[in-house]
């Protein structure tokens, strides 16, 4: 009579053990041990990508941007203000609202984005902001001998951060392999339910010839928001008073 007869015997008749053989509680052990030693081989993995890429993105010069210190001083300026204000109460309910940012440089569209990354990294949410020179880079370094972490890694993280920022967009290479790159973030985006943001210097029609109508229709979709940032540079007309733009 092995062990698990003489359990049996031991308990009411509608109890049953879990395992009725050796074999059964080894087997099942041996699942456990591998599903953990996969958990923490993902989460090593994780921090490497994280490592690379930036844990949040977010530069230096924009880690104090927040709403309160954006100023503006016209009518199209307050209504910026008002859409990214709007944009991070959203999230901070579980919204999902895709948003473009366009505008010439100087113009204060890194200074509200930032904004709204810097208030969800607040409330332990993950945040990258990243310019797409950057992430090319990254993606390229990937395809090198025995990579620090791969493609397949650096797209799954991205596609998965509360909030991604693509920065920059539009002053890339513009050839296929970043269209396609692009497009892919963007739709396991779209399809996992998690907002991006887009910052850039062009028109609609040129994001469009950019990145494709497809990407540009889903960045739109369900209440995303286009936000033209057409005054003249923050930057340049302030440059003596020390303001952020």
């Amino acid at each position: 009579m092995n062990v698990f007869e003489r359990l049996q015997r031991c308990v009411p008749a509608h109890v049953q053990p879990k395992f009725k053989t050796v074999a059964e509680m080894r087997a099942f052990h041996e699942q456990e041990a591998a599903k953990l030693s996969r958990e923490v081989y993902d989460q090593c993995q994780a921090t490497k990508v994280k490592n690379v890429i930036g844990r949040c993105g977010i530069k230096k010069k924009h880690l104090n941007c927040a709403f309160d210190n954006y100023y503006t001083e016209r009518a199209e300026q307050r209504q910026a203000y008002q859409i990214a204000s709007s944009l991070f109460a959203g999230y901070c309910k579980g919204a999902v609202r895709n948003f473009v940012f366009s505008g010439r440089p100087g113009t204060g569209k890194n200074h509200l984005a930032c904004a709204i990354g810097n208030g969800l990294l607040a409330r332990q949410k993950s945040v990258v902001v990243i310019t797409v020179s950057d992430l090319m880079m990254q993606l390229r370094n990937s395809y090198q001998p025995n990579p620090e972490v791969t493609e397949t890694q650096i797209i799954k993280h991205l596609s998965q951060v509360d909030l991604l920022i693509l920065d920059e967009v539009g002053l890339q290479r513009r050839n296929n392999n970043e269209a396609i790159m692009l497009n892919q973030i963007i739709d396991n985006r779209y399809i996992a339910d998690k907002p991006t943001g887009v910052l850039t210097n062009l028109a609609n029609n040129e994001l469009v010839e950019c990145l494709g109508e497809r990407a540009v229709e889903r960045l739109m979709e369900n209440g995303g928001q286009w936000v033209p940032f057409t005054w003249d540079s923050y930057r340049k007309s302030h440059v003596k008073t020390g303001r952020a733009a």
